[in-house]
C-alpha cells in the first residue's frame, strides 16, 4: 500500500540522515537510556508519529501513525493512515486483546475486517520511529535548557545546520535523486526526560530544486502517558467480531 511505502521511505531517509552526521564522542548530545527496557518496565505508553511533505511535483503526502500499548494487559491498538493532496490514501487499524488480533482496513464507509489468534509486540515498532538514539551520537546537537512536556520536565536539544551529506539524504525524500535539491532550511529538536527517554522529536527541511520548485518535509514523534496508557476496545470491534464469526 502507498502509506507503507512512504513510512519505509521516511524512516530509511532518517536513518541515512543520522548516519551522515559526523560522529565522535558527543560534546552536548542527549544521554539516552535503553527505550525498550524503560517502556517494558513502565508497562504502558502511547506513541504518535506523523509526516507531511511536498515533493518536486507539488504533491503533498501525509502519514499518521499512533500506538497505544498496555504491555501488562497484553492489549494494544495501532492505526496508520495516509493522505495524498488531502484525500485519504489508505487506513489500517489493528487491535490486540485476549490472544486475538483484529484488523480493520479500507475506507470508513466500506471497511474490511479480519481476525486470527496471536499477539503483537508494539514496543519495537513504536520505538523504531524515534531517531534520537542515532542523533545522540552527534556532537553538533546543542542543549537549549529545560521545559515541560506531557507533564514532565524535559531537556531540549537542537540541531539546525546540515552538512553536504545530510543535504543529499534530505533531497532523497523529495522524490529526486540525491543532490537534486538544495536544502535551504533544516531543524531537528529532541526533548529528553530525566529517565533518558526521548519524549518528543521534530525534524523538518525546506529545499529548492534546480527548476526553482519548493520541496519540504517534516515529521513529529511523541511518547506520552508513559505508565498510564489505557487501551480501550475500539468502536469497530463488535463489527469485526460479527463479521469474522458469521
Amino acid at each position: 500500500m502507498q502509506w507503507n511505502r512512504l513510512v519505509t521511505l521516511g524512516v530509511a531517509v532518517l536513518m541515512l540522515t543520522a548516519g551522515c552526521l559526523g560522529g565522535g564522542t558527543p560534546a552536548d548530545g542527549p544521554e539516552l537510556t535503553d527505550p525498550e527496557a524503560a517502556l517494558r518496565d513502565a508497562g504502558s505508553f502511547t506513541v504518535t508519529w506523523q509526516y507531511a511533505g511536498v515533493d518536486a511535483s507539488g504533491a503533498r503526502t501525509e502519514v499518521h501513525q499512533k500506538y497505544y500499548a498496555d504491555l501488562r494487559g497484553e492489549r494494544s491498538l495501532a492505526s496508520t493512515s495516509s493522505f495524498r493532496d488531502g484525500q485519504p490514501d489508505g487506513t489500517t487499524e489493528q487491535f490486540v486483546a485476549d490472544g486475538t488480533i483484529y484488523l480493520r482496513t479500507g475506507p470508513a464507509d466500506a471497511p474490511s475486517y479480519a481476525a486470527y489468534p496471536g499477539t503483537a509486540d508494539v514496543v519495537g515498532t513504536a520505538i523504531a520511529l524515534s531517531q534520537a538514539r542515532a542523533y545522540g551520537a552527534n556532537e553538533d546537537m546543542t542543549k537549549r535548557g529545560t521545559e515541560r512536556f506531557d507533564g514532565v520536565t524535559v531537556t531540549r536539544y537542537e540541531l539546525s545546520e546540515a552538512d553536504s551529506q545530510l543535504i543529499q539524504a534530505g533531497s532523497a525524500a523529495t522524490g529526486g535523486a540525491p543532490g537534486t535539491a538544495e536544502i535551504t532550511d533544516f531543524h531537528y529538536v529532541v526533548l529528553v526526560d530525566a529517565d533518558g527517554l526521548s519524549r518528543y522529536e521534530s525534524w523538518s527541511f525546506t529545499g529548492r530544486t534546480a527548476e526553482g520548485r519548493t520541496v519540504s518535509g517534516e515529521w513529529e514523534y511523541s511518547l506520552t502517558t508513559v505508565g498510564s496508557t489505557a487501551v480501550e476496545d475500539p468502536g469497530w470491534l463488535a463489527a469485526a467480531q460479527a463479521t469474522v464469526n458469521a
